[in-house]
Protein backbone atom coordinates (compact mmCIF):
# COMPACT_ATOMS: atom_id res chain seq x y z
CA UNK A 1 0.00 0.00 0.00
CA UNK A 2 1.30 3.48 -0.87
CA UNK A 3 1.47 5.85 2.08
CA UNK A 4 -1.01 8.72 1.87
CA UNK A 5 0.76 10.72 4.59
CA UNK A 6 4.14 12.07 3.56
CA UNK A 7 6.98 10.73 5.74
CA UNK A 8 10.58 11.23 4.81
CA UNK A 9 14.20 11.38 5.90
CA UNK A 10 15.04 14.95 6.90
CA UNK A 11 18.42 14.23 8.46
CA UNK A 12 21.00 11.51 7.91
CA UNK A 13 24.45 10.80 9.28
CA UNK A 14 27.03 8.07 9.63
CA UNK A 15 30.09 7.23 11.67
CA UNK A 16 32.91 4.72 11.38
CA UNK A 17 35.76 4.25 13.87
CA UNK A 18 39.06 5.91 12.91
CA UNK A 19 41.11 2.70 13.16
CA UNK A 20 41.70 1.21 9.69
CA UNK A 21 42.46 -2.49 9.24
CA UNK A 22 43.67 -3.42 5.77
CA UNK A 23 43.75 -6.76 3.96
CA UNK A 24 47.53 -6.67 4.44
CA UNK A 25 46.94 -6.53 8.19
CA UNK A 26 44.80 -9.65 7.98
CA UNK A 27 47.57 -11.44 6.08
CA UNK A 28 49.60 -11.26 9.30
CA UNK A 29 46.83 -12.86 11.37
CA UNK A 30 45.20 -15.59 9.25
CA UNK A 31 46.04 -17.54 6.11
CA UNK A 32 44.59 -15.15 3.53
CA UNK A 33 45.76 -12.64 0.94
CA UNK A 34 44.85 -9.19 -0.27
CA UNK A 35 44.37 -10.64 -3.78
CA UNK A 36 41.89 -13.28 -2.58
CA UNK A 37 39.83 -10.85 -0.46
CA UNK A 38 39.61 -8.24 -3.23
CA UNK A 39 38.72 -10.76 -5.94
CA UNK A 40 36.10 -12.55 -3.83
CA UNK A 41 34.53 -9.53 -2.10
CA UNK A 42 35.86 -6.18 -3.34
CA UNK A 43 36.87 -5.26 0.22
CA UNK A 44 40.21 -3.47 0.69
CA UNK A 45 39.93 -2.23 4.27
CA UNK A 46 37.50 -1.97 7.16
CA UNK A 47 37.14 0.01 10.41
CA UNK A 48 37.64 -1.53 13.84
CA UNK A 49 36.39 -0.09 17.13
CA UNK A 50 38.71 0.45 20.07
CA UNK A 51 38.13 -1.90 23.04
CA UNK A 52 36.26 0.72 25.06
CA UNK A 53 33.85 1.61 22.22
CA UNK A 54 30.49 -0.20 21.99
CA UNK A 55 27.71 -0.40 19.43
CA UNK A 56 25.76 2.25 21.34
CA UNK A 57 28.70 4.66 21.06
CA UNK A 58 28.79 4.28 17.28
CA UNK A 59 25.02 4.80 17.21
CA UNK A 60 25.36 8.02 19.22
CA UNK A 61 27.97 9.50 16.87
CA UNK A 62 25.81 8.78 13.79
CA UNK A 63 22.64 10.02 15.48
CA UNK A 64 24.23 13.34 16.44
CA UNK A 65 25.05 13.98 12.77
CA UNK A 66 21.53 13.05 11.65
CA UNK A 67 19.92 15.32 14.27
CA UNK A 68 22.23 18.18 13.29
CA UNK A 69 21.16 17.89 9.65
CA UNK A 70 17.49 17.76 10.74
CA UNK A 71 18.06 20.82 12.97
CA UNK A 72 16.56 19.21 16.06
CA UNK A 73 17.74 18.58 19.63
CA UNK A 74 17.88 15.24 21.49
CA UNK A 75 14.81 16.13 23.55
CA UNK A 76 12.83 16.53 20.30
CA UNK A 77 13.16 12.81 19.50
CA UNK A 78 9.97 10.82 20.18
CA UNK A 79 11.27 7.34 19.41
CA UNK A 80 14.54 5.51 18.73
CA UNK A 81 14.53 2.31 16.68
CA UNK A 82 17.93 0.65 16.58
CA UNK A 83 18.69 -2.20 14.19
CA UNK A 84 21.60 -4.30 15.41
CA UNK A 85 22.75 -7.90 15.65
CA UNK A 86 25.78 -6.99 17.79
CA UNK A 87 24.19 -5.34 20.84
CA UNK A 88 26.19 -3.92 23.74
CA UNK A 89 24.73 -6.60 26.03
CA UNK A 90 22.04 -9.31 25.65
CA UNK A 91 19.90 -7.24 28.05
CA UNK A 92 19.00 -4.34 28.22
CA UNK A 93 18.34 -2.89 24.78
CA UNK A 94 21.13 -1.05 22.99
CA UNK A 95 18.51 1.49 21.89
CA UNK A 96 17.82 2.27 25.54
CA UNK A 97 21.52 2.68 26.25
CA UNK A 98 21.80 4.94 23.20
CA UNK A 99 18.80 6.99 24.33
CA UNK A 100 20.47 7.66 27.68
CA UNK A 101 23.81 8.60 26.11
CA UNK A 102 22.13 10.98 23.66
CA UNK A 103 19.89 12.58 26.26
CA UNK A 104 16.70 11.81 24.33
CA UNK A 105 14.66 12.09 27.52
CA UNK A 106 11.27 12.10 25.77
CA UNK A 107 11.87 9.10 23.50
CA UNK A 108 10.78 5.50 23.67
CA UNK A 109 13.52 3.15 22.47
CA UNK A 110 13.78 -0.43 21.28
CA UNK A 111 16.00 -2.75 19.24
CA UNK A 112 15.11 -4.86 16.23
CA UNK A 113 17.19 -7.64 14.68
CA UNK A 114 16.94 -8.72 11.05
CA UNK A 115 20.75 -8.86 10.84
CA UNK A 116 21.97 -7.18 7.63
CA UNK A 117 18.41 -6.29 6.58
CA UNK A 118 17.67 -4.73 9.97
CA UNK A 119 17.72 -1.07 8.94
CA UNK A 120 15.35 -1.75 6.03
CA UNK A 121 12.85 -3.17 8.52
CA UNK A 122 13.51 -0.41 11.06
CA UNK A 123 12.86 2.28 8.46
CA UNK A 124 9.49 0.72 7.65
CA UNK A 125 8.54 0.57 11.35
CA UNK A 126 9.68 4.15 11.85
CA UNK A 127 7.71 5.33 8.83
CA UNK A 128 4.50 3.83 10.18
CA UNK A 129 4.98 5.48 13.58
CA UNK A 130 5.88 8.85 12.05
CA UNK A 131 2.66 8.82 10.03
CA UNK A 132 0.81 8.72 13.38
CA UNK A 133 -0.09 12.14 14.74
CA UNK A 134 1.42 11.21 18.11
CA UNK A 135 4.98 11.21 16.76
CA UNK A 136 6.98 14.01 15.12
CA UNK A 137 10.65 12.97 15.14
CA UNK A 138 11.77 9.36 14.96
CA UNK A 139 15.41 8.29 14.94
CA UNK A 140 16.15 5.13 12.94
CA UNK A 141 19.66 3.76 13.52
CA UNK A 142 21.69 0.85 12.21
CA UNK A 143 24.80 0.17 14.31
CA UNK A 144 27.18 -2.78 14.50
CA UNK A 145 30.43 -3.85 16.14
CA UNK A 146 31.06 -7.10 14.30
CA UNK A 147 34.75 -7.07 15.16
CA UNK A 148 33.64 -8.39 18.59
CA UNK A 149 31.44 -11.24 17.39
CA UNK A 150 33.52 -12.73 14.56
CA UNK A 151 36.14 -15.38 15.20
CA UNK A 152 39.50 -13.81 14.40
CA UNK A 153 40.84 -17.29 13.64
CA UNK A 154 38.17 -18.07 11.03
CA UNK A 155 39.58 -16.76 7.76
CA UNK A 156 36.31 -17.39 5.89
CA UNK A 157 34.46 -14.74 7.92
CA UNK A 158 36.78 -12.51 9.95
CA UNK A 159 38.10 -10.59 6.92
CA UNK A 160 34.63 -9.64 5.72
CA UNK A 161 33.33 -7.36 8.44
CA UNK A 162 33.83 -3.91 9.90
CA UNK A 163 32.23 -1.62 12.47
CA UNK A 164 30.08 1.45 11.96
CA UNK A 165 26.71 3.14 12.28
CA UNK A 166 24.22 5.13 10.24
CA UNK A 167 21.18 7.07 11.40
CA UNK A 168 18.21 8.90 9.92
CA UNK A 169 15.60 11.27 11.34
CA UNK A 170 12.07 10.76 10.04
CA UNK A 171 9.45 13.52 9.98
CA UNK A 172 6.21 14.23 8.15
CA UNK A 173 6.98 15.83 4.78
CA UNK A 174 5.21 17.25 1.77
CA UNK A 175 2.96 14.61 0.21
CA UNK A 176 4.56 13.08 -2.86
CA UNK A 177 8.02 13.11 -1.31
CA UNK A 178 9.66 10.83 1.20
CA UNK A 179 8.81 7.18 1.72
CA UNK A 180 6.69 5.51 -0.95
CA UNK A 181 6.59 2.01 0.47
CA UNK A 182 8.46 -1.08 1.61
CA UNK A 183 8.59 -4.76 0.70
CA UNK A 184 10.02 -7.26 3.19
CA UNK A 185 10.20 -11.04 3.29
CA UNK A 186 11.48 -13.74 5.65
CA UNK A 187 12.25 -17.45 5.34
CA UNK A 188 12.93 -18.94 8.76
CA UNK A 189 13.93 -22.30 7.27
CA UNK A 190 17.31 -20.68 6.58
CA UNK A 191 17.87 -19.41 10.11
CA UNK A 192 21.07 -21.43 10.49
CA UNK A 193 22.71 -20.16 7.29
CA UNK A 194 24.24 -17.41 9.40
CA UNK A 195 24.17 -17.66 13.17
CA UNK A 196 26.00 -17.53 16.46
CA UNK A 197 25.22 -21.06 17.69
CA UNK A 198 25.87 -20.49 21.39
CA UNK A 199 25.28 -17.79 23.95
CA UNK A 200 21.48 -17.81 23.90
CA UNK A 201 19.02 -19.94 25.83
CA UNK A 202 19.26 -22.82 23.33
CA UNK A 203 22.90 -23.39 24.21
CA UNK A 204 24.45 -21.32 26.98
CA UNK A 205 28.19 -20.82 27.26
CA UNK A 206 28.11 -22.92 30.44
CA UNK A 207 26.28 -25.80 28.74
CA UNK A 208 27.95 -29.22 28.71
CA UNK A 209 27.38 -29.32 24.94
CA UNK A 210 29.13 -26.00 24.30
CA UNK A 211 32.12 -26.23 21.94
CA UNK A 212 34.72 -23.45 21.81
CA UNK A 213 34.11 -21.26 18.78
CA UNK A 214 30.33 -21.56 18.88
CA UNK A 215 30.13 -18.17 20.61
CA UNK A 216 31.23 -16.51 17.37
CA UNK A 217 29.58 -15.65 14.07
CA UNK A 218 29.34 -18.56 11.61
CA UNK A 219 28.26 -18.54 7.97
CA UNK A 220 27.52 -20.90 5.10
CA UNK A 221 29.07 -18.82 2.33
CA UNK A 222 27.64 -20.79 -0.61
CA UNK A 223 24.10 -20.63 0.78
CA UNK A 224 24.51 -16.89 1.33
CA UNK A 225 25.57 -16.36 -2.28
CA UNK A 226 22.75 -18.49 -3.69
CA UNK A 227 20.12 -16.62 -1.68
CA UNK A 228 21.49 -13.11 -2.08
CA UNK A 229 21.94 -13.00 -5.86
CA UNK A 230 18.22 -13.65 -6.33
CA UNK A 231 16.83 -11.95 -3.20
CA UNK A 232 18.36 -8.54 -3.96
CA UNK A 233 16.72 -8.07 -7.40
CA UNK A 234 13.52 -9.72 -6.14
CA UNK A 235 13.22 -7.13 -3.36
CA UNK A 236 13.84 -4.21 -5.72
CA UNK A 237 11.29 -5.43 -8.27
CA UNK A 238 8.66 -6.13 -5.63
CA UNK A 239 8.94 -2.80 -3.82
CA UNK A 240 8.65 -0.93 -7.13
CA UNK A 241 5.60 -2.99 -8.05
CA UNK A 242 4.08 -2.19 -4.66
CA UNK A 243 4.46 1.57 -5.17
CA UNK A 244 3.49 1.53 -8.86
CA UNK A 245 6.89 2.61 -10.15
CA UNK A 246 8.96 1.24 -13.01
CA UNK A 247 12.56 0.11 -12.82
CA UNK A 248 13.44 2.66 -15.50
CA UNK A 249 12.43 5.47 -13.11
CA UNK A 250 14.99 4.52 -10.45
CA UNK A 251 17.81 7.05 -10.03
CA UNK A 252 19.85 5.27 -7.36
CA UNK A 253 19.93 1.88 -5.66
CA UNK A 254 21.63 1.72 -2.26
CA UNK A 255 22.36 -1.97 -1.62
CA UNK A 256 23.65 -3.74 1.45
CA UNK A 257 27.43 -3.52 1.24
CA UNK A 258 28.37 -7.16 1.73
CA UNK A 259 30.11 -8.26 -1.43
CA UNK A 260 30.85 -6.43 -4.68
CA UNK A 261 30.24 -9.55 -6.75
CA UNK A 262 26.77 -10.04 -5.23
CA UNK A 263 25.91 -6.41 -6.01
CA UNK A 264 27.19 -6.74 -9.59
CA UNK A 265 25.18 -9.92 -10.09
CA UNK A 266 22.06 -8.28 -8.66
CA UNK A 267 22.39 -5.22 -10.88
CA UNK A 268 22.96 -7.50 -13.88
CA UNK A 269 19.74 -9.39 -13.12
CA UNK A 270 17.94 -6.04 -12.90
CA UNK A 271 19.54 -5.01 -16.21
CA UNK A 272 20.77 -1.78 -14.60
CA UNK A 273 24.23 -0.21 -14.98
CA UNK A 274 26.55 -0.06 -11.96
CA UNK A 275 26.39 3.75 -12.28
CA UNK A 276 22.92 3.48 -10.72
CA UNK A 277 24.25 2.05 -7.49
CA UNK A 278 26.56 3.30 -4.74
CA UNK A 279 29.50 1.28 -3.42
CA UNK A 280 31.64 1.95 -0.34
CA UNK A 281 32.36 -1.59 0.88
CA UNK A 282 35.94 -1.28 -0.35
CA UNK A 283 36.49 1.15 2.56
CA UNK A 284 34.37 -0.38 5.30
CA UNK A 285 33.74 -4.05 4.54
CA UNK A 286 30.39 -5.51 5.55
CA UNK A 287 28.95 -3.45 8.43
CA UNK A 288 25.81 -5.62 8.55
CA UNK A 289 22.76 -3.63 9.68
CA UNK A 290 24.70 -0.36 9.47
CA UNK A 291 25.81 -0.71 5.85
CA UNK A 292 22.72 0.70 4.10
CA UNK A 293 22.39 3.90 6.19
CA UNK A 294 26.16 4.48 6.00
CA UNK A 295 26.06 4.13 2.21
CA UNK A 296 22.94 6.29 1.92
CA UNK A 297 24.53 9.00 4.07
CA UNK A 298 27.71 9.02 2.00
CA UNK A 299 25.82 9.01 -1.31
CA UNK A 300 23.88 12.08 -0.16
CA UNK A 301 26.98 13.90 1.11
CA UNK A 302 28.83 13.18 -2.16
CA UNK A 303 25.96 14.60 -4.23
CA UNK A 304 25.08 11.24 -5.80
CA UNK A 305 21.47 11.65 -4.64
CA UNK A 306 19.51 14.82 -5.39
CA UNK A 307 16.11 16.18 -4.39
CA UNK A 308 13.39 14.44 -6.35
CA UNK A 309 15.42 11.29 -7.05
CA UNK A 310 13.72 7.91 -6.79
CA UNK A 311 15.94 5.94 -4.41
CA UNK A 312 15.67 2.27 -3.48
CA UNK A 313 17.47 0.90 -0.44
CA UNK A 314 17.78 -2.89 -0.44
CA UNK A 315 19.34 -5.50 1.81
CA UNK A 316 19.57 -9.22 2.27
CA UNK A 317 19.89 -10.38 5.86
CA UNK A 318 19.83 -13.59 7.75
CA UNK A 319 17.06 -15.30 9.43
CA UNK A 320 16.65 -15.42 6.31
CA UNK A 321 15.36 -11.91 5.58
CA UNK A 322 15.37 -9.44 2.72
CA UNK A 323 13.66 -6.19 1.90
CA UNK A 324 13.67 -2.88 0.09
CA UNK A 325 12.39 0.65 0.68
CA UNK A 326 11.41 3.06 -2.11
CA UNK A 327 11.51 6.82 -1.52
CA UNK A 328 11.56 10.17 -3.25
CA UNK A 329 14.50 12.06 -1.80
CA UNK A 330 13.72 15.40 -0.15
Amino acid sequence: MILMVGVGIVGIGSYVPPKIMTNKDWENIVDTSNKWIVEKTGIIERRISEPDVCTSDLAVFAAIKAMKMAKIKPEDIDMIILATSSPDVPLSSTAGITQNKLGCINASAFDINAVCAGWIHALEIGTKFTADNNYENILVIGAETYSRIVNWKDRSTCVLFGDGAGAAVLQKVEEGKGMLGTWIKSDGSGANVIEIPAGGVRKSLSSDSFVEGEQYFQMNGRAVWDFAIDAMPEAVINVLKRVNRDLSEVDMIIPHQANLNIIKEGMKKLNLPMEKTFINLQKYGNTAGASVPIALSEAVSEGKIKSGDLVVTVAVGWGLACGANAMIWQ
